[in-house]
């Protein structure tokens, strides 16, 4: 007999902040955003790795971590 199983959408994460230490899988990913620090739960795998960002996934999100942020706003900006 199967159990009621329940399953959840992971939600997305989207933030500006500088990544502090390596990513690795099976540990928590911090971050600086702001004067705060930030930890995740658990990465899970890692997505994309970018010039300006990176993508993991954790046990229960979906995250987008840009440190360049505020420069691609004022290249946005004069497009």
């Amino acid at each position: 007999m199967l159990k009621d199983v329940k399953l959840q959408a992971k939600r997305s994460v989207h933030v500006t902040g500088k990544v502090q230490f390596p990513v690795k899988i099976g540990e928590e990913a911090c971050y600086l955003y702001g004067d705060s620090v930030w930890w995740t739960d658990r990465v899970k795998r890692s997505l994309e790795i970018a010039a300006d960002y990176i993508r993991i996934e954790t046990t229960h999100y979906y995250y987008t971590i840009v440190w360049n942020d505020r420069e691609q706003g004022w290249i946005r900006a004069a497009a």
